[in-house]
């Protein structure tokens, strides 16, 4: 009953246009930056970090409590215009603790957007990148994909060396609803994009508008999404594709 149910209201907002309202992409991924520093003031639904940079509290990867004074790493926009900071993601992070070797403690962490990708290399900006088996997810990243890279500045250089690189943060998403299509392209629960050719899927299986899935999303700046489906399984689909 609750499958149903849900179908029913996906359809219904799909007919009456009163899908959530998409998520504001930024107007130019080259220019966001990731910023370390800790949360100076917070509400129940926003706060700053440094004092300088607004941040909406649904935008916080996991579920770790935040306080004044917490640790975190954000991804952030400048509006050309105005100058106001705006953090896109927020992660807590850990500071080191005694007794970390002195190798450890050179290295440090951003938040990086994936720009493009080839056969052996995932690349985060035009002139760096690295080489896919660095990479510790369980599926290859696509462009927009947001990372969480650890690395250190090589000696005399502006250049990153780059240690570790895994997802950003993860989600599962169990039985929730196939909101659009558009080809090999879709939109789950109207948040989370996913493309046919880059989804981990039953080979029988083709997505469907209003097909019930689960779904393992990963944080991504897509059009109109903040997320992107990297595996789907069929839970229940459309009258249509099971006949």
């Amino acid at each position: 009953m609750q499958r149903l149910w849900r179908r029913i209201s996906a359809i219904f907002q799909w007919k009456t246009g009163s899908e959530e309202t998409p998520q504001e992409k930024p107007e130019d991924i080259s220019n966001l930056k990731s910023v370390r520093g800790i949360v100076t003031y917070l509400c129940t639904d926003y706060g700053w970090i440094n004092e300088s940079i607004f941040f909406n509290t649904d935008m916080l990867c996991g579920k770790v409590p935040l306080n004044i004074g917490t640790s975190v790493i954000a991804l952030v926009e400048e509006n050309e215009t105005t100058h106001i900071q705006k953090a896109i993601k927020v992660k807590t992070v850990t500071n080191p603790v005694d007794g970390t070797e002195q190798s450890d403690l050179d290295r440090e962490l951003c938040i990086k957007c994936v720009s493009s990708v080839t056969q052996d290399s995932i690349y985060i900006d035009k002139e760096t990148s690295f080489p896919v088996h660095l990479f510790s997810g369980e599926f290859m990243p696509c462009k927009g994909d947001l990372l969480l890279v650890e690395y250190s500045m090589k000696p005399g250089t502006s250049n990153m060396n780059i240690h570790t690189v895994s997802p950003l943060s993860s989600q599962n998403m169990d039985e929730v609803c196939i909101t659009s299509t558009d080809g090999k392209t879709g939109v789950v629960e109207s948040c989370v994009f996913f493309t046919v050719d880059s989804i981990q899927k039953p080979s029988d299986y083709t997505p469907e508008l209003y097909d019930i899935v689960n779904v393992v999303a990963v944080d991504s700046i897509q059009p109109n999404c903040s997320w992107r489906a990297v595996s789907m399984i069929p839970v229940e689909m459309c009258i249509d594709q099971a006949l």
